[in-house]
């Protein structure tokens, strides 16, 4: 899916570069490196700056990307965004389903 730029603020891209700077090429969660094969999965390695909701005095939320705190970021790979993204994904493949399913099987409440 691509990424919805206008979601971020402006200096996302600096702020992004930051973190992975911050992590010295390694994801932050497993050290996998940059570039390389992953130690688990065999893929070549791209790290991705991750937003972790991690709470602040005004609550916190994954999907505000514009809460650039240093704490709330992690420089991660894949496999590790994948996971802490899990049941975002989880729920957005159901409802992508059940719209499918929907537009496949009219209502019985639908008249003709």
């Amino acid at each position: 899916m691509p990424v919805d730029w206008k979601r971020y603020p402006r200096n996302w891209r600096r702020v992004s570069e930051l973190i992975l700077r911050r992590s010295q090429g390694r994801c932050e969660w497993c050290g996998a490196e940059h570039a390389l094969p992953h130690p688990v999965t065999g893929s070549k390695v791209i790290l991705t700056t991750a937003h972790l909701g991690e709470p602040f005095a005004l609550g916190a939320d994954k999907h505000d990307k514009h809460d650039i705190r240093a704490e709330n970021l992690a420089a991660l790979c894949q496999r590790c965004h994948l996971r802490h993204d899990r049941d975002e994904h989880a729920a957005n493949a159901r409802k992508t389903r059940e719209a499918k399913r929907e537009a496949r099987e009219p209502s019985l409440f639908q008249t003709p």
